[in-house]
């Protein structure tokens, strides 16, 4: 690799929906000149095929660039940029944390942030996340790491309680109420908006936002008077069947109820709150779309499927347009000395005034050359506060406790889980022992 070359290595490389949209997007102009790009992945197949996909795209823009699939974590060596991006367990570990909670009446529609779902998924995470802190510190002290792997909130935590250096989180959910905005108002780019927003991931909230001169909320107020959100924001025929449809039903009711803008992907929102995922009755009167471990696992199958079918032939457009993911932005501004204003994840340092110091929260992030910096936000509203205050104490709880090696207390944690608010301390133990004993081979924590 050229002196001074950028070296970026994805962990969880291997993965055909992340590898491929994330680096097409550096790839795309300005692309840096000789860059290093290293699939590592404990499965060396499913790198293999990521890296010769990107070989692929390179020759065709006419991009130089050298790619090196691996499986040995000393490829972090000299590393300035790390991108997470792995899942631990897998297809097989996920169907676990959404089959047993629905043995006690909790219906992930994901399962990868809160509630049972959420608390083994960051459980069954932790120890490889832990290693992976380490093991970046040792060989790459200097990187900066970018995570997108869920649950974002508690990951994020565990990562910057061990590396040196920069973390943080990175999630689209942002992008889509935007480009909802931009669709509503008619605007040719979403550069003609503006938004305040604050929250934790997957659960944020646009406090103000200008579509132009338009006050979109006061707007969204006006036009909800006499429409539902559905027929103010239509949802395109093709996104009816998807796995990540959502009629708006249940932002339609928190925007009413609050008076500021919720992520509008249901699917998300909705796994806060156990009156919409502890009631099938509920969750059939809002529409609410469970993604199954069928549906993903067909997905993959599909991914894989295209990235070889583009190997041995033509490459589609969709894959030399950027994507709505920000790494390759802050990858630029960063490594140029640009100025990037995004949305990111890092440790709570006043930037939202009422959540406790150090939550990792969601907010607007300032990228340079000097570094990363939350924008201020103020104080959330008291209801959307009051929403997210159990959570500011859950996760930390959780990462405290695998870090302690203290199962009392991660069972404690999810007690406390409002997800779980419907059973007694009893059902609690026991649900919290099944998933326990359903990832025991990546627990070792406990």
């Amino acid at each position: 690799m050229p002196v001074g070359a950028l070296k970026i290595v994805l962990v969880g490389g291997g993965s055909v929906v992340w590898t491929p949209r994330i680096v097409g997007d550096i790839l795309l102009p300005p692309a840096p000149a000789n860059a290093q790009y290293v699939p590592l992945d404990i499965n060396k197949l499913a790198g293999d095929l990521t890296k010769a996909h990107l070989e692929r795209l390179a020759r065709e823009l006419g991009v130089r660039a050298t790619f090196i699939s691996t499986d040995h974590r000393d490829a972090l060596d000299g590393a300035r940029y790390v991108v997470i991006t792995i899942t631990t367990g897998g297809h097989d570990a996920h169907a676990h944390d959404l089959s047993i909670p629905e043995r006690f009446g909790i219906y992930h529609t994901v399962g990868d942030t809160s509630g049972p779902g959420g608390w083994a998924r960051l459980i069954r995470n932790f120890d490889v996340f832990v290693s992976l802190a380490n093991d970046i510190n040792r060989y790459a002290p200097g990187a900066v790491v970018l995570n997108y792997t869920n649950p974002m909130t508690a990951l994020t935590d565990a990562l910057t309680r061990v590396f040196q250096g920069p973390v943080i989180g990175l999630c689209h959910g942002l992008f889509e109420n935007v480009e909802l905005i931009r669709k509503l108002h008619q605007l040719r780019s979403e550069e003609q908006i503006a938004v305040k927003y604050a929250g934790i991931n997957h659960f944020f909230w646009i406090t103000e936002a200008k579509a132009g001169s338009v006050d979109v909320i006061a707007d969204l107020k006006h036009r909800l008077k006499s429409r539902r959100l559905a027929q103010v924001l239509p949802i395109p025929r093709e996104d009816v069947k998807s796995v990540f449809y959502s009629p708006r039903k249940v932002a339609e009711e928190l925007f009413g109820l609050t008076g500021v803008m919720p992520y509008l992907g249901d699917r998300h929102t909705c796994k806060i709150f156990p009156c919409y995922i502890n009631d099938k009755a509920n969750m059939n009167r809002y529409e609410l779309v469970h993604t199954s471990i069928g549906c993903r696992r067909r997905a993959h199958q599909e991914a894989s499927q295209k990235l070889v079918a583009m190997i041995k032939g033509e490459i589609p457009a969709e894959y030399k347009q950027r994507s709505r993911e920000t790494a390759a932005d802050i990858i630029a501004a960063h490594s140029q000395g640009q100025v990037f204003i995004d949305v990111g994840n890092l440790p709570n340092t006043g930037q939202v005034a009422n959540l406790p110091q150090g939550l990792v929260v969601e907010t607007a992030l300032r990228v340079d050359r000097n570094g990363f910096s939350p924008l201020a936000f103020g104080a959330l509203p008291p209801i959307v506060h009051g929403f997210i205050e159990p959570y500011a104490h859950v996760f930390p709880m959780v990462v405290d406790a695998c870090f302690k090696r203290d199962k009392k207390l991660a069972l404690q944690a999810l007690r406390l889980d409002p997800v779980c608010a419907h059973l007694n301390g009893s059902q609690v133990l026991k649900l919290g022992k099944r998933l326990l004993a359903a990832h025991k081979r990546f627990t070792r924590a406990f």
